[in-house]
């Protein structure tokens, strides 16, 4: 049996997580038996359990959680989730993303019931809570887990070198983007428009646009079929609807609204030009892996980002596209520049991906010490 815990966030009634969803698509593929328990960052929406048989879901319940008090909802999330995993005996791994839910393995290594405890950093930050207390309560738990752990998987290599600086050799501190599971494969066949461009995610204070729709309004006049697919929704959905049709450039921009992941990568796979340009303002993901670099490379997508995140460490190395300043004429110029050399930067895409390929699979069959 293999045990799932992991975090999401409900935005304008999409669940969004990651990288969970990665590890709960690698295991339906590979047929498994196991338990996946999804909270709710927010409280916003009843913490689940769903119970899978060779990858088939055969079940689900709510746990109990007081979800409006913060410091009782992480509380009753741990001891919810240790009492209804107290009925496995014999679990052989735990896959928990952040803290909390890496302390109810623990809990669970010490009344025998669970063999080896993989503690997934999906982010990081050097702080996490306004309030001192909470924040001080946060990374006690947080030094726990990692110490308890079995193994800790990074997201990044930032992150991991968080964890170097505590301590902790490479044997147990391991990197492992956020690299998609094969599903994308069904997809990689798909004529590329590589005049389309293409972003994904939230569509709220975290991405940039602004300088972005100034830059397309600009490179029509050279590129007249150039396009910009939105794929997401948010609460700067409609303002950026407003702003395109206000530039006279809504004929050159693809609103998708909200699509399954599949159905994104799909997406992606037709396109040309893979945007991440992330502004800053959620300080977190300067430790973190961008997902959607990670999509973008799988389809061999040149890349083009903000020094936001630790992906642009590994886009630097391998050459597999630009990372940009935060202004017109920047995004611009990378543009001019990956349309020219366009075969080189999606070349160096796909070699940057085959890196990491596969390598939840890899991982998990590690751990567990037979195929999955």
């Amino acid at each position: 049996m293999i045990i799932v815990l992991g975090h999401a966030s409900l935005i304008n009634e999409k669940i969004y997580e990651a990288p969970v969803n990665t590890y709960v698509e690698t295991l339906i593929r590979q047929k498994r038996d196991f338990v996946f328990i999804r909270h709710f960052i927010d409280g916003n929406l009843k913490s689940t359990v769903y119970c899978y048989k060779k990858g088939q879901l055969v079940s689900q319940k709510k746990l109990f959680i007081i979800s409006r008090i913060s410091p009782l909802r992480y509380f009753t999330e741990i001891v919810s989730s240790f009492l209804y995993l107290l009925r496995y005996k014999n679990a052989e791994v735990m896959i928990a993303a952040d803290p909390l839910n890496a302390y109810t393995g623990l809990l669970l290594k010490r009344f025998r019931r669970l063999k080896k405890l993989i503690f997934v950093t999906c982010d990081y930050s050097e702080r996490r809570f306004d309030n001192s207390i909470l924040n001080w309560i946060f990374f006690k738990v947080d030094r726990m887990a990692a110490l308890g752990s079995d193994q800790i998987w990074n997201v990044s290599k930032r992150i991991q070198e968080v964890r170097r600086s505590m301590g902790f050799s490479d044997k147990k501190n391991i990197l492992v983007p956020n690299v998609p599971s094969s599903n994308y494969k069904q997809y990689v066949d798909n004529k590329r428009n590589k005049f389309c461009m293409v972003t994904l995610g939230l569509l709220g204070d975290q991405l940039e646009f602004d300088y972005l729709f100034e830059a397309i309004k600009d490179l029509l006049k050279k590129y007249p079929n150039l396009i910009l697919k939105i794929i997401g929704n948010g609460p700067k959905e409609e303002y950026l609807h407003q702003k395109a049709k206000k530039m006279a450039i809504e004929e050159s921009i693809i609103f998708t609204g909200h699509l399954e992941h599949d159905k994104a990568l799909e997406h992606i796979s037709k396109s040309g030009i893979g945007l991440a340009l992330y502004n800053g303002n959620w300080n977190f993901n300067f430790f973190g892996d961008s997902m959607k670099c990670r999509e973008f490379f799988c389809f061999g997508l040149p890349v083009i980002t903000t020094d936001t995140h630790s992906t642009v460490e590994d886009i630097r190395e391998n050459n597999a596209g630009i990372v940009v300043e935060m202004n017109k004429k920047s995004y611009i110029g990378a543009v001019e520049e990956i349309l020219n050399n366009y075969g080189l930067y999606s070349k160096n895409s796909s070699v940057l991906a085959n890196k990491y390929e596969d390598i939840h699979n890899k991982l998990l069959k590690r751990i567990i010490g037979k195929d999955v």
